[in-house]
């Protein structure tokens, strides 16, 4: 169904641009999925729904294993490769715009520069790779669960971040996009996305519902039971607890009660 059209006009052609209303398709869920961005990879915890019924019914009703593994997205090295070509365009251009003191003009803003960065197709190499992921994603029915990112995710992550280098890296990482395109996607092939709250995702263990300390590796933890956890895989599994009410209660009253079984 056709809900608005645009007339623009560029280089003496005249487009004319739809946009449409996506129905939602109704299916009957096929899989459960959980994800979370970082800056080189998605994590990703998957429960199987036909073949997880079949396995619990065989054995116990109470407990499911998800499937945990990652998708390579590079986001991160492909700032930090962009990042060195645009400098080193900008030192190949600094002669053109040399002032009599010794300074520069502004070079970003320069036509020549525009031009160069133009050709780099940063921009459609990036939404390659999120279009992947949402294919991915979607490629059954699913009940997709992420969190809650907000306006600017960028922003509240960068604000803790002191090197400069990094800094820029996480401003790169397209997580609205992402967002977005899965969610359209999923309109699409019968998927439902869910929000839940990012609140201590990473930093509680979800077997044991326990906070976990900090080690040497910025990407595993401890719990206070000793174990050593991947906390891009305990983020995803809280998500999928969260959407469940038992996930929900614990949330509510964790200060209540440091640890529930």
């Amino acid at each position: 169904m056709t809900s608005t059209l645009i007339i623009k006009r560029k280089t003496n052609k005249w487009y004319a641009v739809f946009v449409f209303e996506i129905k939602p398709r109704q299916e009957t869920p096929q899989a459960i999925v959980s994800f979370d961005v970082n800056e080189n990879t998605i994590a990703v915890a998957k429960v199987d729904l036909p073949s997880t019924v079949d396995k619990v019914a065989d054995w116990n009703r109470q407990y499911l294993t998800p499937e945990l593994y990652t998708i390579r997205t590079d986001f991160g090295r492909l700032a930090r490769r962009y990042e060195a070509i645009r400098n080193t365009i900008i030192e190949r251009l600094k002669p053109h715009f040399a002032l009599p003191n010794g300074k520069y003009i502004d070079i970003t803003n320069s036509r020549e520069y525009k031009k160069f960065v133009r050709r780099l197709r940063e921009d459609n190499r990036k939404l390659g790779r999120v279009r992947q992921i949402a294919n991915e994603l979607t490629k059954v029915p699913t009940l997709i669960i992420t969190e809650e990112l907000g306006k600017a995710p960028q922003q509240s992550m960068i604000n803790e971040i002191k090197r400069s280098e990094t800094r820029h890296r996480v401003s790169q990482i397209p997580f609205k996009t992402i967002e977005k395109l899965i969610e359209d996607k999923a309109l699409e092939r019968g998927s439902r996305m869910f929000k839940v709250s990012s609140h201590r995702n990473s930093k509680v263990r979800p077997e044991h519902f326990m906070m976990m300390r900090k080690t040497d590796d910025w990407h595993i933890l401890q719990c206070p039971l000793g174990h050593y956890v991947n906390r891009d895989y305990a983020s995803i599994l809280n998500m999928l607890w969260k959407a469940t009410p038992e996930g929900w209660i614990k949330g509510v009253w964790w200060n209540m009660r440091k640890k529930m079984d």
